[in-house]
């Protein structure tokens, strides 16, 4: 009797400490993988926060089915103009399908705070609003004045 007792809390102790060799790697890993999250998180929020955008002008000519659109990067953050969306009375319109320029260069993908991001394109039928998305979610809606 005090052999198997003795027996019988040594496999235990030692099933105890494979479980916890087993447990700790996978609580390591999941807290690690966490914090990186949180931080990740953290960063997008405080870019969204020095995100701030505002349109300059919204013109359709009626004589040559022309809608100009000019927004400034009114924040701190750098934008990226692959990363902007348009949306012309609810629906999406691919950047790639328009004549894009920031401070002038048709060039560059980076729209950098205080320069200004013109959208050139043909519209057959005057649109009412447009609504300009940015990479971090800020967004911004205007109407299209008729000229």
């Amino acid at each position: 009797m005090g052999f198997s007792v003795s027996g019988a809390t040594a496999v235990i102790f030692v099933g105890v400490l494979v479980s916890a060799a087993v447990l700790y790697p996978a609580v390591d890993r999941y807290t690690e993988r966490r914090s990186e999250t949180m931080t990740a998180h953290h960063e997008n929020i405080l870019t969204q926060q020095n995100t701030a955008i505002e349109t300059t002008s919204t013109t359709y000519n009626t004589n040559t089915n022309r809608l100009e659109i000019a927004i400034q990067n009114a924040g701190s953050s750098t934008l990226a103009v692959s990363k902007t969306d348009l949306l012309i009375d609810g629906e999406y319109v691919g950047l790639a399908t328009t004549n894009t320029t920031v401070a002038n260069d048709s060039t560059t993908d980076i729209w950098a705070p205080g320069e200004t991001l013109t959208i050139t394109m043909t519209e057959p039928v005057p649109p009412n609003r447009i609504k300009i998305i940015t990479g971090p979610g800020i967004a911004v809606t205007e109407s299209v004045e008729v000229i």
